[in-house]
């Protein structure tokens, strides 16, 4: 059985270099770009030309060079651990794989691509810049199949076709990630186990939201991702056929009655971007409680890297602020980290 006190050690020591709220606020407040960019190199975070005319893809690069940097340390103390975690990496390399492929299909800009994205070990800053300047899904699938990457293979099939089905990639992307957490929990014990478990019911979430209102148009029964924890086959499907995304909002919440995900869906309702935000929060917040109750589990882990996603999600936030003037109280009303 795996152990995770020594790591978890390690992650709370991480955890005390992460802004918080108490500086990610001031960060908001900055006047423009340039002010922006002085204030992260001084939070710790590489500028990517700190000499050069202040760019908000600049300021993203340097906040995804100073994620996947955070990641690395980890992997180097988790070691043969990280295995086990796929959970945690994968989860970020299906993340910058949706991405691209979304930006492929859109024909966006690379730098448009990459926004965001968190390098792991596995698609390191270099190999997600190789994938986002590809110009079809096709090649993408074929490149990381070449580079005998796990999503290769399933992508193939679909990312092959005249004209590829985002639906489609994207579920071949989710069910692979579902699969292979799953798999790998089991030796990383029951915590582990049930955290993969909520992370699927998430997923199925977001899908059954998604397939509210399309009709007969798309197989519901094909997009459900098996070995969640709450919601079963039978409350998916439900939710799926609602007329629209505020009926299945409220036919999750019955599904989830009585947990953290239904208190999140009464107060953001059906707002894609505002769901995602909170439901991280809330995941944080469950992770902080177990980190109490059973410390030598994964939880502290597992907390610190979903505190990393939120600040990186903050932060792009900040520099799209800045970049558009946007007033800094509306920037801080978005923040994902907690008080």
């Amino acid at each position: 059985m795996v152990t995770w006190g020594d790591v978890n050690v390690r992650a709370r020591g991480l955890g005390t270099h992460l802004l918080g709220r108490a500086r990610l606020e001031p960060l908001a407040r900055a006047p423009d770009l340039p002010a922006l960019a002085t204030d992260l190199a001084a939070a710790g975070y590489p500028m990517a030309a700190p000499e050069g005319v202040a760019t908000a893809f600049a300021l993203e690069l340097g906040v995804r060079r100073g994620a996947a940097a955070r990641l690395r340390t980890l992997t180097r103390w988790t070691g043969s651990r990280t295995r086990t975690l796929a959970v945690v990496f994968e989860d970020e390399d299906r993340r910058s794989l949706r991405s691209i492929i979304r930006g492929a299909l859109q024909v966006t800009a690379r730098d448009e691509r990459l926004a965001g994205l968190i390098p792991t070990p596995t698609l390191p800053e270099r190999a997600l810049e190789e994938l986002a300047g590809l110009e079809t899904a096709s090649r993408i699938a074929a490149l990381l199949v070449a580079w005998r990457n796990p999503y290769g293979p399933p992508l193939s099939p679909v990312a092959r076709e005249q004209r590829p089905d985002p639906f489609e990639l994207e579920l071949a992307l989710s069910r692979t990630f579902a699969r292979r957490a799953l798999h790998a929990s089991r030796r990383g014990g029951g915590e582990l186990k049930a955290y993969v478990r909520r992370v699927i019911d998430v997923e199925n979430l977001y899908g059954a939201l998604l397939l509210a209102g399309a009709g007969e148009d798309v197989d519901a029964a094909r997009c459900f991702l098996e070995g969640g924890f709450v919601l079963d086959r039978t409350a998916f499907l439900a939710a799926a056929a609602e007329p629209g995304r505020a009926e299945a909002v409220d036919r999750l919440r019955g599904a989830f009655v009585g947990t953290p995900i239904a208190e999140v869906l009464a107060r953001s309702g059906a707002d894609p971007a505002r769901l995602e935000a909170a439901l991280l929060a809330a995941q944080i917040a469950v992770l902080r409680r177990r980190a109490r109750v059973a410390p030598l589990g994964p939880a502290p882990l597992l907390g610190y890297v979903l505190r990393l996603r939120a600040e990186v999600i903050d932060l792009q936030r900040i520099i799209w602020g800045a970049s558009l003037g946007a007033p800094g109280p509306v920037v801080i009303g978005e923040l994902v980290t907690a008080r």
